[in-house]
């Protein structure tokens, strides 16, 4: 009887698959009747010591599962197995599947718990509301060295925050290279704010090493940190290989003509960065004849700023050469840069000749009443969109005949001091607002329009296309974005492949020659 079960048994085997040099145990096995042994509580007691039990049949199964045969004892999914010691054990097969995984933090809140634990810090309250939104805000929050470095620490694993400001917080040079380390593994971050930091040259090389490697910050502001002519060396190497950086503001630092020429000379090959904000330095006139001459070569800016500086006679010439023959720039603020009033005549030739600026800013110039003359006599077809002459005094005549000149060429001008009175002339309508803001702010929008735009249709909904523009920072109260677009007649699509051309939306071309827009142009905001 016992015969006929082991060779019944050593015949299933070789069904499910088992090869024959794994079955050695039939011809030492030893024929076992119930009276060779009892189980006693679930052991098993041999009566004959002599007798040789058969191989673990547990060590079989395992043989059975290295061979991949997982059909194998489809009946004993679940089964007591005698061991080697005779003892008997329960299996589940259901409980060797692998723990799951923890899920990954993609925010840093408990990478920064823990760093704040270490350190013996209070966590900020203010940075933990915000981990995922787009944007963190964390400005004025006198943050220092010590919290930056742990709150960096948390952003190299963050996947939410694209936008971080951390203007005003004394940061320091350590805190400064804290922020570059994190950007060598953090890929989402590409708006960068770092104003009144005091983060100094050797905080701003460790950021341009990151930059001239890692290229995924599209927006950099370095604003009042004090910054000289050596670092704007070091921005001006990062210039020269950094294909990815649209938008670069340093105003209010301590740029000479130096540091102006080393940023003009890494523009001239650069043509990926689309606004340079160089306002409130010491540049003058050798660095202005520098700057002016780079954008004559350079055909990638759209939006230049070196208002409150001082351009004099030979940065006003070359900039004037400029104008004539570049067919990108949109944008360009001079306010307060000493033009001389003798080159009023030649920029106004330049102005006439170009078709691609939309903007010039020209107030707060040592301009006479005659010069202002001179300037619009040279401009018979003008394509302008905004002539700014703030702080300019005219007089009642040329303020009435500014006004024909408004109507005739369709422009609108921001005037300044009227007849010797203090009071400026309203001038900003809604759409006008709208107008100047698409213009100086393309490259915050593009992205946006793109991310929008999923289509690729190059036309967004009027829901979308607000959107954009309120993200991008356009101040406009909610009623009257919709009261704007509502009085533009606009369809059900807005028309934005032009915006990413780098040049006025269509629709508003279209509206501006309209009686309509005319209207709106007149009304005060």
């Amino acid at each position: 009887m016992p015969d006929v079960q082991q060779d019944s048994f050593l015949t299933e085997l070789k069904d499910d698959g088992v090869e024959e040099e794994n079955q050695t145990f039939s011809d030492t096995a030893t024929t076992i009747d119930s009276s060779a042994g009892s189980h006693d509580n679930g052991n098993f007691v041999s009566n004959h010591p002599e007798v040789q039990l058969p191989r673990n049949l547990s060590v079989l199964y395992e043989d059975l599962e290295r061979e991949g045969d997982e059909t194998a004892f489809p009946a004993h999914r679940h089964r007591r197995i005698p061991s080697e010691t005779g003892s008997e054990y329960d299996t589940d097969l259901e409980d060797l599947e692998s723990p799951t995984k923890p899920e990954y933090d993609s925010s840093g809140i408990e990478n920064y718990l823990k760093i704040c634990e270490d350190m013996n810090m209070r966590p900020v309250s203010h940075f933990m509301r915000q981990t995922k939104n787009p944007s963190l805000s964390l400005r004025y929050q006198s943050l220092g060295c010590k919290k930056t470095v742990a709150i960096t620490q948390a952003l190299t694993s963050n996947t939410h925050v694209e936008c971080l400001d951390l203007s005003d917080n004394d940061i320091g040079c350590d805190g400064m290279v804290s922020i570059a380390h994190m950007l060598t593994e953090n890929y989402f971050i590409t708006e960068l704010s770092l104003e009144d930091n005091k983060i100094g040259l050797r905080g701003v090389a460790n950021l341009c090493d990151v930059l001239s490697e890692h290229s995924y910050v599209k927006h950099l502001n370095l604003s009042g940190n004090g910054l000289k002519d050596p670092t704007a060396v070091v921005l001006g190497e990062m210039l020269k290989v950094n294909y990815t950086l649209n938008c670069l503001i340093v105003k209010q630092n301590q740029f000479s003509c130096n540091g102006a020429k080393a940023i003009a000379a890494a523009l001239l090959s650069n043509d990926s960065l689309s606004e340079l904000d160089i306002s409130w330095n010491k540049i003058r006139s050798r660095g202005s004849e520098a700057l002016g001459k780079m954008v004559g070569s350079n055909s990638g800016l759209i939006s230049l700023n070196v208002s409150f500086n001082g351009l004099d006679a030979l940065g006003a010439a070359a900039f004037v050469k400029s104008i004539k023959t570049n067919t990108q720039l949109v944008n360009l603020d001079l306010i307060n840069t000493r033009i001389p009033g003798a080159e009023c005549k030649e920029l106004g030739k330049a102005l006439d000749g170009n078709t691609t600026l939309k903007i010039i800013k020209l107030g707060n110039n040592p301009f006479k009443e005659s010069d202002i003359e001179i300037l619009f006599h040279g401009m018979t077809t003008c394509s302008l969109y905004i002539i700014g002459l703030e702080d300019i005094p005219l007089s009642k005549g040329l303020y009435e005949r500014l006004q024909e000149f408004e109507k005739e060429q369709g422009v609108v001008i921001h005037y300044g001091k009227s007849g010797g009175n203090q009071r400026s002339r309203p001038m900003t309508s809604s759409a006008l607002r709208l107008d100047e803001f698409i213009t100086t702010n393309l490259s915050k929008l593009a992205p946006l329009i793109l991310a929008k735009d999923k289509d690729k249709t190059g036309q967004l909904t009027i829901t979308d296309f607000k959107e954009c523009l309120q993200e991008a920072g356009l101040r406009l109260r909610q009623n009257e974005l919709n009261r704007l677009v509502d009085k533009l007649n606009l369809t059900d699509r807005v028309p934005c492949k032009e915006i990413l051309m780098g040049k006025i939306p269509t629709v508003l071309e279209r509206m501006r020659n309209s009686a309509k827009w005319r209207t709106l142009h007149t009304e005060s905001s």
